[in-house]
């Protein structure tokens, strides 16, 4: 008998017992309103065993059930402070509430005892991020405005709001373009010209600290926009979308890159964050090296290499910390799910690195020449407006044949579901990610609406990584209350948390403790026990 027949059998005696057949007189004597007795300690104990039946299905049922007592005490006073928090920080009748929009809450989360607590909470794995939208965009600004010799252009002049407004700036590594000796970014003239990182901070009026505001206003989601849940799920992603562009031309230099690299590690690190799997890959990034003027035509696999170094060293050192300083979390590693752009046409889905992108041929070729770095393949950007998983069936087939038959283990890690959607293309990519067998599904924000689609993704063992801060920020959720991340875990399908784009999402900071606050802060059913 499975868990739904035994729960229905259960449930049918413990009403029937509920609601004996009386005798007459009994019947009369029982009809008098009552508080108390048989009839209410029944409804209670058929309520008790629905209730802890229905828990059995959680996808956090059994790791409840092993808790220490240690664990549970820890648990409890965890849950303490929350409650005491509800009263001294949120619901003061002040409009304030825990679990508010992500933008209005972050102000007040440093204060809480309870943020402190979950900054020290090991994190486990970090299983969904965009590469060039991890690290804080501060930090990578300084690493670049430190590189000697780094030059930047922009599409519009900065010397009015109106320019600085329209204006989209570039960044590029040292000797890489001809430098203008006589162009000013702030002219009513100036019309693109390259000029060095120095000069235009010499020239932007306010000096660095304004051209610093300035460059984040393109690189960050403004808090102001994250909160205008009127503009709809198409036009915040018409604002969000350009983002990446500036962003990506900030890691095109070998120095920039390797401090990024060692700052990101740094960062997740101290977040208590154990392993990370990067979304990256897809682009025509080119790295410069150290000196060198252009990138060559091994770029794509200097880049990776680099990666590797950088990760090596950082491991290294971090191990070696951790030898003197116990309350820091091991660091085992990171790993790169190659993602392709989904709105591709099929002959640059399937490209080799090319000067205008890299596909299907570059990915399984770079998953050759480092096997451990590469864990799996996926495809990106908006799913409500890119080619669905449908449409993209016969390229997608062909790349399992091909890489079975080059003997590489590539499976799909499918961006699914990130949607409104009920029964509408975008929502029926989950059905394609599961039929062409994802190991995991990245946001699945719809699955919830879909009961034969959780059976077969609890069957399959298939992970949901949620991002909750960003599925607010875009737009599918009011706030975290009104996320369905609660729902799977009652339906026992088995999730992650991932924090997808948080640099750009308003969270200036790469870790994942934001989202683990925001989902304990707001509900009892997710939390240290769970």
């Amino acid at each position: 008998m499975n868990l739904s027949k035994l729960f229905t059998a259960f449930l049918l005696s413990a009403l029937a017992a509920s609601h004996p057949l009386l005798e007459r007189d009994e019947l009369q004597e029982r009809a008098q309103f009552q508080k108390t007795g048989f009839i209410i300690d029944q409804h209670n104990r058929a309520r008790d065993l629905m209730i802890a039946l229905e828990k059995t299905e959680r996808q956090d049922a059994k790791f409840r059930e092993s808790l220490s007592a240690d664990c549970a005490h820890a648990d409890r006073i965890v849950q303490n402070i929350r409650q005491k928090e509800m009263k001294t920080i949120w619901n003061l009748n002040n409009g304030s509430f825990a679990g508010e929009m992500f933008a209005l809450a972050r102000p007040k989360i440093a204060n809480t005892t309870l943020w402190k607590v979950v900054q020290r909470m090991p994190k486990g794995a970090l299983l969904h991020a965009h590469l060039s939208a991890m690290l804080p965009y501060n930090t990578l600004l300084s690493s670049v405005i430190s590189v000697e010799g780094m030059l930047f252009k922009t599409t519009k002049t900065i010397g009015t709001a109106e320019g600085r407004l329209a204006s989209q700036p570039t960044f590029l590594p040292p000797n890489s373009a001809t430098v203008s000796q006589w162009a000013d970014i702030a002219s009513a003239n100036y019309t693109g010209q390259v000029v060095t990182v120095k000069t235009a901070i010499d020239q932007f009026p306010g000096g660095e600290p304004a051209f610093r505001e300035f460059i984040m206003s393109k690189l960050v989601l403004a808090p102001d926009v994250a909160i205008q849940h009127e503009l709809g799920v198409d036009e915040i992603w018409r604002r969000f979308q350009p983002l990446f562009g500036t962003a990506g031309t900030m890691l095109t230099y070998e120095p920039v890159v390797r401090s990024f690299w060692r700052n990101l590690f740094d960062e997740l690190a101290k977040d208590r964050i154990s392993w990370v799997e990067i979304r990256s890959g897809g682009s025509a990034g080119k790295l410069v090296q150290t000196g060198a003027s252009t990138s060559d035509d091994n770029d794509g696999e200097k880049w990776w290499r680099l990666m590797e170094e950088e990760l090596a060293y950082f491991k290294g050192k971090h191990n070696e910390t951790l030898e003197t300083n116990a309350t820091l979390a091991p660091f085992y590693g990171a790993r790169v799910i190659w993602a392709d752009q989904r709105s591709k046409p099929t002959d640059q889905i399937l490209a080799k690195a090319n000067v205008s992108c890299a596909g299907m041929k570059s990915a399984l070729e770079m998953k050759a020449t480092f096997s451990e770095l590469f864990s799996g393949y996926d495809l990106v950007s908006q799913e409500d407006l890119g080619r669905t998983l449908l449409d993209l069936a016969p390229e997608l087939l062909w790349f399992q044949q091909e890489a079975k038959e080059k003997n590489l283990t590539m499976p799909f890690f499918f961006h699914a579901g990130e949607t409104l959607g009920d029964g509408n293309s975008t929502d029926l990519n989950l059905f394609d990610a599961v039929l062409l067998g994802t190991r995991r599904i990245g946001h699945g924000f719809s699955l919830y609406k879909h009961p034969e689609l959780i059976h077969a993704v609890k069957k399959n063992n298939i992970m949901v990584e949620v991002c909750p801060i960003s599925n607010e920020v875009l737009q599918l959720a009011t706030d975290i209350l009104h996320h369905p991340l609660p729902a799977m875990i009652a339906h026992g399908v088995t999730t992650a948390i991932s924090n997808d784009d948080p640099a750009m999402l308003g969270q200036d900071a790469a870790g994942l403790s934001y989202d683990f606050y925001q989902e304990i802060v707001k509900d009892y059913g997710v939390a240290y026990g769970g």
